[in-house]
């Protein structure tokens, strides 16, 4: 809480949240006023949100208003980035669980300098209301909060080319090849990058049949790491089939070639695992690539860069589900199912 005079030489008071970006705090471990990156939520004394700012390396790059009360989380479904100053719809999870919903209108190119003079009783150059104190404020650095968890990461790493060496036991001549995506949501049924599911996660599930032999693989890409290297590590492939539970799929059919190409780019994963350079929606989004599969929209915009979509389980599932009714798109969720296991 901070105390100021306000205009009227009268003294008033407001309530500070402030939430750096999670990638900037993780990878800096600590939070600076000379590059902070996230926001500053301003709330009068009975907790009712004013305004907000938003900082990019250390600028003034925006602001935050209270939403309006039939306002819908942000839908990650298009590829251009968010309008330069304009308003969209966001939202946070507090530490208790529940979810702030709020406005907020980012300019991305002009940048205003923070901390240019003004006091706490100034008017914000944005909402015109009076400014907050620049961020740091003598305070003592806030640490890094550990990653989030993420769903299977404590199995340990298979060989991926074992696991799809066995689908050379069913010749492909008069087989059936189907790749199927899974999704386990982070808050299901919306388009939150962290919820009850922690951050999410996406597997690649491939099934070779010939009517007599079925053999099913599920796979996930993920960090070998813990605690914050797990941001940025050397990658491995998880065994996901029989424990993991989603809430969304999406399944095609393909021919043997482009089947053949899937399996060999599984069997051969990029070395390192980046949450948001290249993560488990990065790598399924690939495979399926490389075998000329299109998945529906798997980028999500986050307004602190605009002009870097992030690949996101939130923003794959809610892409999928918004194809329900599609008869290879399921939305009811259930168990993946297991894996064939490894061949020699």
């Amino acid at each position: 809480m901070i105390f100021y005079k306000n205009k009227d030489g009268k003294i008033d008071s407001r309530i500070l949240e402030i939430i750096p970006d999670v990638i900037y705090l993780q990878r800096k471990k600590q939070i600076s006023q000379a590059d902070f990156t996230g926001r500053v939520f301003t709330y009068d004394s009975t907790y009712r949100l004013l305004y907000g700012r938003i900082y990019i390396t250390g600028k003034l790059a925006g602001e935050i208003r209270p939403a309006n009360p039939v306002a819908k989380p942000v839908k990650a479904d298009r590829l251009e980035p968010v309008v330069t100053c304009g308003w969209t719809d966001n939202n946070y999870v507090d530490g208790d669980g529940n979810a702030v919903i709020y406005s907020e209108r980012l300019c991305a190119v002009n940048f205003l300098d923070m901390g240019s003079g003004d006091g706490p009783g100034s008017p914000d150059p944005f909402s015109g209301q009076p400014a907050a104190p620049t961020v740091g404020g003598g305070a003592a650095p806030a640490s890094a909060p550990e990653p989030s968890n993420l769903p299977d990461e404590n199995k340990s790493g298979i060989n991926p080319k074992d696991f799809m060496k066995c689908f050379q036991n069913i010749p492909d001549n008069g087989a059936t090849m189907k790749i199927t995506i899974y999704v386990q949501e982070p808050w299901p049924g919306t388009t939150f990058n962290v919820g009850p599911n922690s951050v999410g996660h996406t597997a690649v599930s491939l099934t070779k049949s010939n009517g007599r032999t079925s053999i099913t693989q599920t796979v996930g890409f993920y960090p070998d790491a813990t605690g914050l290297d797990k941001m940025h590590a050397p990658s491995k492939i998880v065994d996901n089939g029989g424990d993991l539970e989603y809430n969304v799929s999406i399944s095609y059919t393909v021919t043997a070639e482009n089947f053949n190409k899937i399996v060999n780019y599984i069997s051969n994963p990029p070395a390192t695992y980046d949450i948001t350079e290249f993560n488990c929606t990065s790598f399924v989004n690939s495979a399926c690539l490389a075998g000329n599969v299109i998945i529906p929209n798997p980028f999500a915009y986050s307004s602190l860069y605009p002009a870097h979509p992030v690949p996101a389980p939130a923003a794959l599932g809610s892409s999928i589900a918004q194809q329900k009714g599609d008869p290879n798109v399921n939305t009811t969720g259930g168990n993946i199912p297991l894996s064939h296991g490894p061949c020699n």
